[in-house]
């Protein structure tokens, strides 16, 4: 409970209620301030009604019908709400129900609140607003009205707003501590998801409710993350047990002819012989390492921020005369329909080597005399590469297979190589966000590239 109170959610609730609680108070004196208003010009224009009335009958009768006039308006005034004043220019009462003048200015509809002599014994005196006028003779009239129905108004509104803001501030705190510990609650099964896997359960994930809120959407990307992640370290673990496995043989080999090198009887010319043996092997084994450390690069995003725009098509035509010649040496013939300029972003060096890749596969897999053909198109938003041969192709049960690392079918194990060609292309693909795919063309193998000619991340 006291890590609620310490969490983000709960200050993040205090914040709203405080926001909450402030909006509504400035609404509710807003409409207290507006209903007072409004009362206190209804009096106003009843006073302005009866000062007008007064100052006309002085004005046409003079200073003792006015005074009898006063006298008689008190006499039917039966709620006691009329406050009347009329004195000379000596400041006597001529008429009237206060025996002292309140205070304030005495010009022409200038407007006074003052409070009256308490003969209730109420606690508060009650209040009043008036309006005073100078007549002709320099005498003085006072017309105003008791405000007690807009005190007692008051008082009630004032009651009810406390009584608002009770409620208010409950609701406000009880829903705020349902959000908080909502919240909490979402985000420590969160937390302990991740401590789980940082002890080690790699296999545990975040629970997706299926609310479909956001909470529910982090928990889908979080899910990908940790999946991503254990593919890395399923990546890792793999190409440890591979590299063991497939190079320990090399390995043995290698220092094999090293033994016998040193304890045989060879001569000088021998010796060489041997050494330029070892050579190949240990090129063989540093060109394994560099293909690992190429794949591992690319699939970590390295370089992303050196792509440059380049011609695909210059590229290609590049790789297309490299290889013509090794194709020549079986026979085979490699037909190739490539535009002028098709534009891509991306590592030129990284994609000739993964193009240089493919069409060297394929030279390799198919027979004497058999036919290659590279074709190089695009559409609005990607550069297709497709390169088709008829040698002996590839099961398609093994497609999603063939990128794995140090993988190789049956029938390519009597054949150079270490089985990370393909891993690679496809690691490549992927760091330029484009696709791989792969096609049975019946004989043979279609590999199609689709690469984005704008990257994007």
């Amino acid at each position: 409970m006291f890590r609620l109170f310490r969490s983000a959610s709960f200050r993040f609730t205090l914040l709203y209620m405080v926001t909450f609680g402030t909006s509504v108070t400035a609404l509710l004196i807003f409409i207290y301030s507006a209903i007072i208003s409004d009362m206190e010009d209804d009096i106003k224009h009843s006073i302005g009604i009866q000062m007008t009335d007064l100052r006309r009958k002085f004005i046409i009768t003079g200073a003792a019908e006015t005074a009898a006039s006063i006298k008689n308006m008190l006499a039917k005034d039966e709620d006691k709400t009329l406050v009347l004043m009329f004195i000379d220019k000596n400041w006597n009462v001529l008429a009237g129900n206060i025996d002292r003048w309140p205070g304030g200015k005495t010009n022409i509809d200038s407007w006074i609140k003052f409070s009256l002599s308490n003969t209730t014994g109420t606690q508060r005196p009650p209040k009043a607003i008036a309006m005073n006028s100078t007549l002709p003779g320099s005498y003085i009239l006072l017309v105003g009205r008791r405000m007690d129905n807009i005190e007692h108004v008051r008082e009630i509104i004032v009651e009810v707003l406390y009584i608002c803001f009770a409620i208010m501030f409950a609701i406000a705190a009880i829903g705020g501590m349902l959000l908080s510990y909502t919240i909490y609650r979402r985000i420590d099964v969160v937390n302990q998801t991740f401590r789980k896997v940082a002890s080690g359960e790699l296999s545990t994930r975040v629970k997706v409710i299926g609310t479909g809120d956001e909470f529910d959407h982090l928990a889908v990307h979080l899910n990908q993350t940790l999946n991503r992640i254990c593919e890395l370290v399923d990546g890792v673990r793999d190409i440890s047990y591979n590299v063991a496995h497939d190079l320990r043989t090399p390995l043995n080999r290698l220092r094999n002819r090293l033994e016998t090198i040193l304890f045989g009887d060879y001569d000088k010319e021998q010796v060489a012989e041997q050494i330029r043996g070892s050579l190949v092997q240990v090129d063989s084994l540093v060109a394994t390492f560099n293909a690992i450390l190429r794949i591992a690069q690319a699939e970590s995003g390295a370089g992303v921020e050196h792509f440059t725009e380049f011609n695909l098509c210059d590229a290609m035509r590049d790789i297309i005369d490299l290889y013509q010649i090794v194709a020549e040496e079986k026979s085979q013939i490699i037909e190739s329909n490539i535009p002028e300029n098709i534009s891509i972003k991306g590592d030129k060096h990284l994609i000739s080597q993964i193009l240089a890749n493919i069409i060297d596969n394929a030279i390799k897999y198919t027979d004497k005399e058999g036919k290659i053909s590279v074709d190089l198109s695009q559409d609005e938003h990607f550069a297709i590469l497709q390169i088709a041969d008829n040698g002996i192709g590839i099961p398609e049960e093994f497609f999603a297979k063939v990128t794995e690392k140090f993988f190789r079918l049956e029938q390519s194990r009597t054949s150079a190589g270490n089985g990370l060609g393909l891993s690679l292309v496809s690691a490549a693909v992927k760091l330029h966000n484009g696709e791989l795919i792969f096609s049975d063309n019946k004989p043979g193998l279609s590999v199609t590239l689709k690469l984005p000619k704008i990257y994007w991340s």
